[in-house]
């Protein structure tokens, strides 16, 4: 199959990722191109066709809708996928100029309603939630997948190193970790891993309660993996989560994950690997953890036993699947 990809570009992010991973798997066996921002590159294999397009301020601009029905006219796609609201309106208008109504397949990433996805011929929602605020007639669940890479153990921390990876967002919840932290009673270092508009307020926080020597914002790294596999504890703090893919790299990476009861986390954790979402409720969590770590290494190890329910071969198998059932 020709596949043709679009997304609108922010930053590299949960949805990004699943489009590149997906789009690099899909290139082993078969042809794939990807519309979005020359940002994207340093993550896609050679075998991905990257297309330059800002899909930003253009969608209703039938000059720009006339450009891309011609890029499409190129390709000659048999499908075409999405992974934003607003590119799904330009491939949809953009037919107005093809002769073909080449199928659009819509992933819904988040838990934000979206009446437009009613324009896709097949909408999918990436877990329960997401799929059940899908406005449209024709919609599946197809959840998030892991591409497995091998990590390198990096050396171990005189302290207990604790890990979280998230946009720094308030619904992501750092704030609830760090509160939570300035009322434990062991050593630890934590280590933030990510970007957004609230790290100042987060770095303002930790000054306040005067954990500057064992908390740090690391920012965004291309090797997460190797650090959830040399971290003690992984944490997913969140408020909400439509799915939480740092959860799936906890399930093949970390040596324990603890999280809030929200996204994939409430359906494959243990209850023992849940907390409820205040700063008390976290710390008693962690330093019973601290307390009987080996416990926790065991209690995990069973969650661990089901990550190739979460493999990037499935998640491509059933969009194969899902590409081939809309193909006349």
């Amino acid at each position: 199959m020709t596949i043709l990809h679009t997304l609108h570009w922010v930053q590299f992010a949960g949805t990004e990722k699943v489009c590149v991973d997906l789009c690099n798997e899909l290139s082993k066996e078969h042809k794939v191109f990807l519309l979005t921002s020359k940002h994207i590159k340093p993550y896609l294999n050679d075998e991905v066709s990257l297309v330059e397009v800002d899909f930003e301020k253009n969608r209703y601009n039938p000059l720009f809708l006339f450009k891309i029905a011609n890029i499409i006219k190129k390709i000659n796609p048999d499908v075409i996928h999405v992974h934003n609201t607003k590119e799904l309106e330009v491939m949809y208008n953009a037919r107005i100029f093809l002769k073909n109504k080449i199928p659009i397949i819509a992933t819904k990433h988040t838990l934000t309603p979206k009446k437009k996805f009613a324009l896709a011929d097949l909408a999918v929602g990436i877990l329960e939630e997401t799929h059940s605020i899908i406005n449209s007639n024709n919609s599946i669940i197809i959840k998030n997948g892991m591409a497995y890479k091998e990590p390198k153990i990096l050396p171990k921390e005189e302290k207990f190193h604790i890990i979280s990876a998230a946009r720094l967002t308030p619904a992501k919840g750092m704030q609830t970790i760090i509160k939570a932290l300035s009322l434990v009673k062991f050593d630890y270092k934590f280590s933030i891993f990510g970007q957004g508009e609230q790290k100042e307020e987060l770095q303002n926080m930790i000054k306040e309660l005067g954990l500057e020597n064992n908390i740090t914002i690391v920012g965004f790294v291309d090797n997460l993996n190797d650090y959830l596999a040399s971290a003690d504890v992984q944490i997913i703090a969140s408020i909400f989560e439509p799915f939480g893919l740092t959860a799936i790299d906890g399930i093949y990476y970390s040596k324990v994950l603890i999280s809030t009861n929200t996204g994939i986390c409430a359906d494959i954790l243990d209850k023992d690997l849940i907390f409820e979402n205040t700063p008390e409720a976290l710390a008693e969590k962690l330093t019973e953890i601290h307390n009987n770590y080996n416990l926790y290494l065991e209690k995990f190890v069973k969650i661990k036993e089901r990550k190739e329910d979460f493999s990037i071969e499935k998640m491509v198998e059933q969009y194969v699947q899902a590409y081939k059932s809309l193909i006349k």
